[in-house]
């Protein structure tokens, strides 16, 4: 199991996209690893490095304090746990606290919105250009922030979950971050 916390003065960041560096525990609480956060440059593609860092380290559960629900919608995406905590914390207490599953944050819309994302109009959006993440690429590429121009919420249910009742599942169902997949 790899946990990852994002760090600020030997201590849980208190925003995660905005924390200076990111380090890495195994499951016997020794630190594997520890790097600059590549957010930190600003921008689609630097949080988009970021996220690309963490999934790249096979993380299986992620310790924030504050973080936005865009970000927060791609970590769960991606299979990875989100467990939340508060910086006072020490870090064999963070470390701790990120294996029980009462902390964890299971939507998207459990983050903060992204006020200045919606006030650009969505990526690449809106009369002003939007950010200029060139996320409409269809390259493959690590820029951008995966809204693909649009600046949908990421809090709304999908309506092909909304409308299914269990009996109509199909199959076994399996889960990523407590968020039914097929």
């Amino acid at each position: 199991m790899v946990i990852a916390i994002p760090m600020s003065r030997d201590r849980l960041a208190t925003h995660f996209t905005k924390a200076p560096q990111i380090s890495f525990y195994d499951e016997h609480q020794q630190l594997i690893a520890s790097y600059d956060n590549p957010a930190m440059s600003g921008g689609c593609s630097a949080k988009k490095a970021m996220l690309n860092l963490i999934i790249d380290h096979k993380t299986d559960i992620v310790v924030v304090q504050h973080i936005g629900e865009r970000m927060l919608g791609k970590l769960l995406d991606a299979g990875i746990s989100v467990s939340q905590a508060d910086n006072t914390l020490g870090l064999d207490e963070l470390l701790c606290r990120a294996k029980d599953l009462n902390h964890r944050l299971v939507d998207a819309s459990q983050g903060r919105a992204s006020l200045n994302h919606e006030k650009k109009g969505g990526c690449c959006g809106g009369s002003s250009g939007g950010c200029g993440c060139s996320s409409g690429s269809s390259s493959g590429s690590s820029s951008g922030c995966g809204c693909s121009g649009k600046a949908a919420s990421s809090n709304i249910l999908d309506p092909r979950l909304v409308k299914m009742s269990p009996t109509q599942l199909s199959g076994e169902v399996q889960y990523a971050s407590f968020r039914s997949i097929k």
